[in-house]
């Protein structure tokens, strides 16, 4: 029953903030949902208010030195590159640690935001920073609505936290940076639209320890690769028939949908979630304010997310012989059983 209720707070989350966002008009209509989507996905009981307090102080400090490091270094490339890795690596050390995952997710995404913004415009960045902010607080505000209409009826279980694992923290968060960091500064000159593949990749490092990611590949690629194909499809839809009933019903069944696949097959929620976060940042980008969202070309981010997918696999399989550290049990597929695994 608690997985049950567990997807529906996925869903729940992910429609209502798609729909509302989208309706208001916001610059960047999937990031509440998607700020929802990763606080939900994380093991352990609805968030306290001191933790609340806590993630909109990380994402609000994240947002200012994710903005001063593109403004500041806008003109000198190399400056640049290393500013924005030192906050990835700063994002992908606390993700690693049980204790500091949801501040990890928070970090790594509003860097992702900020920096694609202040690439195309850092004028457009400093505008719209203050608005991605209310997206924040609106993504958080949804964890306590899913949480409230349906409820943790009992205590998660605790995982198997990966004490041993911090000897490799270091070592995994580097290996993420220097894989994420290419991919991201390499999209940023195609516009806002191209920020749903560094973040889908992102949480894609996130899921599993970095030396077991490229065991499931396959998985991977396929898991991302469904989520655009149920974003397409259900942009497709609305489309066709513009009207705010067509569009909260093809959202909360496709958010459903994907949510049950989750529900169903818990073993494979690793995998899924990344498709999650493809699906609702396509989706969301399709209607963005419309000097945003001409360039979301769906099937063109279709190709780059598969493409992207394997690419960041192949780098984990190249890095493995310098990794080191405990290997996770294997015990479990995806080595834990929660959906988030440092």
């Amino acid at each position: 029953m608690e997985r049950r209720a567990h997807a529906l707070r996925l869903a729940l989350a992910v429609a209502v903030g798609l729909v509302f966002e989208i309706l208001r008009g916001a610059m960047v209509p999937p990031l509440a949902a998607v700020i929802a989507l990763q606080l939900l996905a994380l093991p352990g009981p609805r968030p306290s208010a001191k933790m609340v307090v806590g993630f909109f102080v990380v994402v609000a400090a994240t947002s200012v030195l994710a903005y001063g490091v593109s403004v500041l270094t806008a003109d000198h490339a190399l400056p640049h590159a290393v500013g924005i890795g030192l906050i990835f690596l700063w994002g992908f050390a606390l993700a690693a640690r049980p204790k500091t995952t949801a501040v990890g997710a928070m970090t790594l995404t509003m860097a992702i935001v900020v920096t694609t913004m202040a690439a195309v415009s850092t004028d457009l960045a400093g505008v719209v920073v203050a608005g991605v902010l209310t997206s924040v607080a609106i993504g958080i505000a949804l964890v306590f609505l899913a949480h409230a209409v349906f409820p943790q009826r009992t205590p998660p279980k605790p995982t198997a936290a990966a004490d041993g694992a911090a000897a490799g923290v270091g070592a995994r968060a580097i290996v993420a940076t220097l894989i994420l960091l290419p991919l991201h500064l390499a999209l940023t000159a195609e516009g806002l639209a191209a920020m749903v593949v560094p973040l889908t990749v992102a949480t894609m490092l996130r899921q599993v320890r970095v030396e077991r990611a490229a065991d499931h590949a396959v998985s991977f690629a396929a898991g991302n690769l469904l989520g655009g194909i149920v974003a397409a499809a259900a942009v497709l839809v609305v489309s066709l028939h513009d009207t705010i009933p067509v569009l909260v019903t093809v959202t909360a069944a496709a958010a459903l949908l994907i949510a049950c696949w989750i529900e169903r097959a818990p073993a494979l929620a690793a995998v899924l979630l990344p498709g999650f976060v493809a699906f609702a940042m396509l989706f969301g980008l399709a209607f963005a304010p419309a000097s945003l969202s001409a360039d979301v070309e769906l099937p063109k981010r279709l190709v780059q997310i598969g493409a992207a997918s394997l690419y960041a696999l192949c780098a984990i399989s190249l890095a493995l012989p310098f990794m080191r550290g405990p290997r996770p049990g294997a015990g479990h597929p995806l080595g834990a059983k929660s959906l988030i695994q440092p």
